[in-house]
């Protein structure tokens, strides 16, 4: 059934500079409670006889379900329900979407960190919400059901999993750059290598003669020059073999 739950835009004697640190704030019964979703922040006010909204959102996304118990502590209750279906919803994308990155950077498509620092962004704000839920269901503990307590457990551990499998995500591109580069580097050193005999044989002749073509086109330099060409061949087959080039 429908619910009818109060909504009052934020109070002045709401302690929110407080509430911003601490996130859960209890006077005389009364707790003063910031939660978030993508980072926005979702004020209201909990006792154990009535529960105000300070949060358009959150009212608007709590007004439209169906609640069993009307009582703050079954509105209680389904607030933290409809949070973590939010966070869990959100955590599957992004999950998707770093199985694809992943398939995408190892197969050489991804040529900056654009993407990945994106991703990894939206990855640390659910999971800033996702410590949050947690931190305020702790302290809200003996107002929330066994089962709400646990299902904001495995929300917190998922989204904690994804938070250590994105910095991988960041270290394996890292890992791609790093070969780029290597197989460049062995194609440069190769070219190197192949022009050493050559470069040897250009600074022997680069000696002074009298008579350049006479000293130079005979066969006594043709059999000088074979073997340097021999090797310079040699160099290019051993190259390839072994994929440098």
């Amino acid at each position: 059934m429908k619910c009818k739950i109060p909504f009052v835009e934020l109070p002045n004697s709401f302690p929110k500079s407080d509430v911003d640190v601490y996130r859960v704030l209890e006077e005389d019964g009364k707790y003063y409670i910031r939660l978030e979703l993508d980072g926005k922040p979702m004020y209201l006010t909990f006792s154990a006889n009535e529960i105000v909204l300070h949060s358009k959102e959150l009212y608007e996304m709590v007004s439209r379900e169906e609640i069993d118990d009307c009582s703050p502590l079954g509105i209680l209750d389904e607030i933290f329900y409809i949070i973590l279906y939010q966070l869990g919803t959100k955590r599957t994308q992004l999950f998707l979407e770093f199985d694809n990155l992943f398939d995408l950077i190892t197969s050489g498509k991804i040529k900056d960190s654009k993407r990945i620092i994106l991703l990894r962004k939206r990855i640390l704000t659910n999971y800033s919400d996702s410590t949050v839920i947690y931190y305020v269901s702790r302290r809200l503990s003996k107002f929330l059901s066994a089962e709400s307590i646990e299902d904001v457990k495995f929300n917190y551990e998922r989204a904690e999993l994804l938070v250590t499998r994105s910095g991988d995500l960041y270290n394996i591109y890292l890992t791609e750059v790093q070969n780029d580069l290597n197989e460049i580097i062995k194609k440069l050193t190769s070219i190197s290598f192949i022009f050493m005999p050559i470069t040897a044989i250009a600074s022997i002749y680069a000696v002074d003669y009298t008579n350049v073509y006479n000293t130079l086109i005979n066969w006594q330099s043709l059999i000088f020059l074979s073997p340097v060409l021999i090797l310079t061949v040699l160099l290019v087959i051993y190259l390839r073999r072994i994929k440098w080039l």
